[in-house]
């Protein structure tokens, strides 16, 4: 890995393991109010239908990833919707197709300001994206945080992405009062 170009931003899946685990088990998703999709390093956009239950086991992940790499989709052959699609598509295609009315990258370069005072404005926004980089090291590159409306540091320190996702998820959870309104149908 070392001797691949940009080599920090590779060869991790397990940090989107974790993050997919933490997004796919939010009361946001349960709700049917996130949508999931992964960009590759090598421009391919991977769908994760609201539905899905991934495997907390991590080898099991990746041969689920493997499926999903060989034949474009999990299952091969659906009978209703799959639960992951693969396709070849780059950011700024995927961000043009999702149309938001805001995006927002989370990046330790941005402009520094509470998770809960940026979230706070996402309800306002009709399809807001919020992009976390899932990388170990480094940073969006240039045309990556040009997609973005606004970029922010949420905290002085690098977080891992699975804390960044739950708490982005959180946050915008609480501007929407879903964790109240989850308990109210109860």
């Amino acid at each position: 890995m070392k001797k691949l170009e940009q080599n920090e931003k590779r060869g991790r899946p397990d940090i989107v393991h974790f993050a997919l685990l933490e997004a796919s088990g939010s009361p946001l998703n349960r709700e049917g109010l996130l949508t999931v999709y992964v960009h590759t390093f090598n421009d391919h956009v991977i769908w994760v239908n609201p539905v899905t239950r991934l495997p907390r086991n991590y080898n099991r992940f990746v041969s689920l990833i493997e499926q999903l790499f060989e034949f474009g989709q999990v299952p091969p052959n659906p009978a209703g919707r799959p639960l992951l699609t693969l396709k070849k598509q780059t950011l700024p295609q995927l961000i043009k197709e999702i149309k938001p009315s805001y995006v927002l990258a989370l990046s330790t370069i941005g402009k520094s300001r509470t998770l809960e005072a940026s979230a706070s404005n996402l309800p306002d926004n009709k399809n807001p994206v919020v992009l976390v980089g899932g990388f170990p090291k480094g940073h969006f590159s240039e045309a990556t945080q040009n997609l973005a409306h606004e970029t922010l540091c949420i905290d002085h320190e690098m977080l891992e992405t699975w804390t960044v996702v739950s708490r982005v998820i959180y946050e915008f959870e609480r501007a929407l009062s879903l964790p109240g309104k989850r308990l109210k149908t109860r």
